[in-house]
C-alpha cells in the first residue's frame, strides 16, 4: 500500500447519531470522527463489534471497503454497545414510566376501597 492511497477525512453522507448521556445526542459526520470515538471507547467494554467497526473504517481510509460499509459497521457496534440514538429523551422517557407506574399503584389502591 502506498502512502497516497490513504484518504484524508471523509464526510459521511449522512451522520451517525449516538446517545452520549442523559439524553444528548452526539453527531459524527466523518470517518475520522467515527475513529475517534471507537479509540476513545473503553477498552474493558471492546468486544467483536467494536473490533468490526474499527477495521472497518481503516478499511475505509484505505479505500478497501465503501464509507458506507464503514458507516454500517459502526451503526452495528452503537446498536450492540446500546448507544444507538433513538430520538427518545431517556429522562422523558424515565418520567413517563415512573408517572404510569404511579397511576397503576394509584388504580389498584382505589379498587381495593370500593364498597362492594
Amino acid at each position: 500500500m502506498q502512502e497516497s492511497s490513504i484518504r484524508s477525512d471523509i464526510e459521511l453522507r449522512a451522520p451517525v447519531a449516538i446517545a452520549v448521556g442523559a439524553g444528548f445526542k452526539r453527531e459524527i459526520a466523518s470517518l475520522t470522527g467515527m475513529q475517534n470515538f471507537l479509540k476513545e471507547w473503553p477498552q474493558a467494554t471492546r468486544g467483536d463489534s467494536y473490533a468490526k467497526a474499527l477495521r472497518a473504517c481503516e478499511a475505509a481510509r484505505t479505500g478497501e471497503i465503501d464509507l458506507d460499509k464503514a458507516r454500517q459497521a459502526f451503526l452495528v457496534f452503537a446498536q450492540k454497545a446500546g448507544i444507538e440514538w433513538t430520538g427518545a429523551d431517556p429522562v422523558a422517557v424515565l418520567r413517563e414510566a415512573k408517572i404510569r407506574r404511579n397511576r397503576a399503584r394509584e388504580s389498584r389502591a382505589q379498587s381495593r376501597h370500593v364498597p362492594g
